[in-house]
């Protein structure tokens, strides 16, 4: 959809990768300024937190976690809690990328829906503009400046039909989610990640954040079989996710198949995670014997057309012209929301493409 994955995020503005990029040579201090003040990132108010958040931020103390607000880019005065960031926001409330899709059509842009890209075109090393599906057809667009945002997975896809290497050093920031029931506990919808446990990113390389999926979520096979009669009372359910910074080792291959092992290495910072959630869920209040988890699965592909791999600092590619501007040229693994990084990239891009080539 236009807007693309910005549409279902939760709504979390936290830096990630400022070091990393600027040993690269992007110091993007200002774009990040920038973008916090456009988005309106705000530390998430008590008030907007809903009751298993309190409950968790309470047992964080008891516990010893450093459990803050987490950093969103939501106006809070129009946030109706409803827990429902992931389908997209009903009430307007989070920012999305269609705000700047609105601001570029204002400026005169053209927006073409219902095209697929299907290659870059390209000749003598220049770029020459995109072949695309359309409902007429296939297409050819000319332009001597392409940039790309289809994603961690999309992106590589197209630069290698498009003859460009890439697609290696996926990762994922692969995940998942502690649950435990407290009982008598009626629960009702409430605001996802609405605080956060940083404070073992850097050392054991994961964050933890209250979180709890949706009905049809716990319907599916990232809930055990066994769990899942326990899971349909979600108004007794109390959720912690852990997301780790996974290594890089993942593949997407140029039909779009992906492969993505889980190493030890993983296993043992997702374990982690899930005993330390296991504490907080008991000072919380539920039942040790009723403490159960999901299955292993991803959040944020990227890093597979890295930045000093497949672009350089200034984000273009092998192919004069052509650029990249998403998730897929991270340097690493982040372990944290990317949407706030993404932005500062991208406006970093921007404003050097105004400059030299409008």
């Amino acid at each position: 959809m236009v807007g693309g994955s910005s549409c279902v995020t939760i709504g979390n503005g936290v830096r990630a990768l400022q070091k990393e990029l600027r040993s690269h040579g992007l110091d993007l201090e200002g774009e990040f300024q920038e973008a916090e003040a456009e988005l309106n990132i705000q530390p998430c108010p008590e008030e907007n937190m809903g009751p298993r958040t309190r409950l968790l931020m309470k047992a964080s103390e008891e516990v010893g976690y450093d459990m803050r607000p987490m950093p969103k880019f939501i106006d809070f005065t129009r946030c109706d809690g409803c827990g429902r960031c992931a389908l997209g926001c009903v009430s307007g409330a989070k920012w999305t990328s269609r705000n700047y899709v609105g601001d570029a059509l204002r400026n005169g842009a053209k927006l073409e829906t219902k095209h697929r890209v299907l290659e870059v075109l390209h000749r003598g090393g220049e770029v020459k503009g995109v072949k695309v599906q359309t409902p007429e057809g296939v297409k050819e667009l000319e332009s001597d400046l392409v940039v790309l945002a289809a994603g961690g997975i999309g992106t590589p896809v197209i630069l290698q039909t498009s003859g460009v290497a890439a697609g290696t050093h996926l990762f994922a920031d692969t995940l998942i989610n502690t649950y435990g029931v407290v009982e008598g506990a009626q629960f009702g919808p409430e605001l996802g990640m609405a605080t956060i446990v940083d404070e073992f990113h850097d050392s054991e390389g994961y964050i933890l954040s209250p979180f709890m999926e949706g009905p049809l979520d716990m319907l599916t096979n990232r809930i055990l079989l066994g769990k899942r009669l326990q899971s349909r009372n979600l108004g007794r359910l109390v959720g912690v996710m852990t997301k780790i910074k996974d290594e890089p080792n993942g593949v997407v291959r140029a039909d779009g198949g992906i492969e993505k092992p889980v190493p030890q290495v993983d296993v043992e910072k997702i374990e982690s995670g899930y005993q330390r959630s296991r504490v907080l869920l008991e000072a919380a209040g539920a039942d040790p014997k009723s403490i159960f988890r999901s299955h292993i699965r991803a959040g944020h592909p990227g890093g597979t057309a890295g930045v000093g791999r497949v672009v350089n600092r200034e984000q273009e590619t092998e192919v004069s012209g052509l650029f990249v501007s998403d998730c897929s040229v991270f340097p690493e693994t982040l372990g944290k929301p990317p949407v706030l990084t993404i932005a500062a990239l991208s406006k970093h891009l921007a404003r050097r493409l105004t400059e030299e080539h409008l």
